[in-house]
């Protein structure tokens, strides 16, 4: 599957693009919102993991936009806020997972079987 990842963080874009990769995923990475609206809308992925606060865009109004053209692409929000803050801030384009940092390999492998999983 082709996976699209938002971060600003680089060293959070290489560990998810080496634990995809690792599972036999094309990944394809961001380092803002903008950037990943733009990359999703060209590179079509399967599902995308952002994360929530990052520059120029957040990951929940980067989804937004994502799905504003009718494509209800899977997501996986990354935060290291937890709480129902995060959901609430989603509104009616809330990811279907919510993945709280720090993570490790197994916890995003399960994470985005939940979220291909989802209706």
């Amino acid at each position: 599957m082709k996976i699209l990842i938002a971060d600003d963080d680089r060293l959070v874009r290489t560990l998810l693009s080496d634990v995809l990769a690792g599972q036999g995923h094309e990944v394809v990475s961001a380092s803002d919102g903008n950037e990943a609206v733009e990359l999703c809308l060209r590179e079509q992925p399967d599902a995308v993991i952002l994360d929530f606060l990052m520059p120029r865009l957040s990951g929940i109004d980067a989804l937004a936009r994502m799905r504003q053209g009718g494509r209800r692409v899977p997501a996986v929000l990354l935060t290291a806020i937890s709480g129902p803050s995060v959901r609430d801030a989603a509104g009616s384009d809330a990811p279907e997972v919510i993945l709280e940092k720090p993570f490790d390999a197994r916890d995003v492998a399960r994470a985005l079987a939940r979220v291909l999983r989802a209706p």
